[in-house]
Formats: C-alpha cells, sequence, structure tokens
C-alpha cells in the first residue's frame, strides 16, 4: 500500500506551528497531501454533550467547542497549506494518537523544544513516543527561536552600538 499523505501534530505552541510550515512546504514539493491533527485532551475544547473519555481518532465538528474550532482553524490557516489539506481533531493521549493516525502515512511530523543538537529527548514527550513508536518516518522540527544578535544593538549603548550593528 502506497501512502500518499503526511501527518503533522498541530496546537497553538511554537514548535507545533515551525512543524505544520515545514510540512505544508514538503507536501506542496512532494505532491502528497496533509493531515494536521489537533488533539484534545478530555474535556478540553469539547462541547459539554460530547464529553466522553477515552480515545477517538475523529472528533465530529459538532462535538467541538465552536470558538476552540475556530481557534484551531486559524492556527491552521496560518500556513498557506497544500490543497486538500485537512484539520482534522481527535480526542486522547496525544502522542498514542498520532502514531496511530500516521500507520498508513509517508511521514510524522512533530514539533520539539528540543534544540537540535541535542542527542535525547526527555522520557514522556510526544516527540520521544512518536520517534520511539511511530511504523513511518518521524521529523522533529524545533521550534523557531529569536536569533540571538536581532538585539544586541538595541542592548549595547555608547560608541561601539553602531559597530556592532553594522557586523549583524
Amino acid at each position: 500500500m502506497i501512502a500518499d499523505f503526511i501527518v503533522v501534530g498541530l496546537d497553538d505552541s511554537a514548535a507545533s506551528r515551525a512543524a505544520h510550515r515545514w510540512a505544508a512546504e514538503y507536501a506542496n514539493a512532494t505532491g502528497k497531501d496533509l493531515r494536521a491533527v489537533h488533539v484534545l485532551e478530555w474535556p478540553i475544547g469539547l462541547t459539554s454533550s460530547a464529553v466522553k473519555s477515552g480515545t477517538r481518532l475523529h472528533v465530529p465538528q459538532q462535538d467541538v467547542a465552536e470558538a476552540y474550532w475556530r481557534g484551531m482553524h486559524r492556527v491552521f490557516d496560518d500556513t498557506t497549506s497544500p490543497r486538500g489539506s485537512v484539520l482534522q481533531f481527535a480526542q486522547g493521549d496525544p502522542a498514542n494518537v498520532l502514531v496511530r493516525l500516521s500507520t498508513h502515512a509517508d511521514l510524522l511530523v512533530v514539533g520539539t523544544r528540543e534544540p537540535l543538537a541535542r542527542a535525547h529527548y526527555p522520557t514522556g514527550s510526544i516527540s520521544h513516543y512518536c520517534i520511539s513508536q511511530a511504523s513511518c518516518p518521524v521529523v522533529t522540527v524545533p521550534e523557531l527561536r529569536a536569533d540571538p544578535m536581532a538585539n544586541v544593538s538595541s542592548r549595547i549603548s555608547g560608541p561601539h552600538a553602531n559597530a556592532v550593528a553594522a557586523a549583524s
């Protein structure tokens, strides 16, 4: 069975947004469909009539609180995803849900707060679980950090401030 889609975990964190941008660019470059998955952790984000514990790999729109649904769609729409991309809501443990939903995917993309140079991931992290349990390749994308030199000139005053600003 040939997979033709990419799964990316999506929430409103900087790491997740970076992962979504990377996944969208990769999907555009490869012609794959993109499935962004936001995992609700019970009962947050659910309507009062839809509160059910456990894991659901698909939570229909009517079960997601309207304001929450709109907010996640704003996050999803913040990145230009390929035509045919979808935002899917699920419920349960985020790492387990992402691994299960990526079973037939070409790739699973997750954000991580871990710097690229670190050799390990904290035990219990979503990225660690996905790397160790997914049956497809996993890409971890670090959150984008501000350029440390970007504000140097604003912190330096005196005769050397212009030289530092010119060098950066």
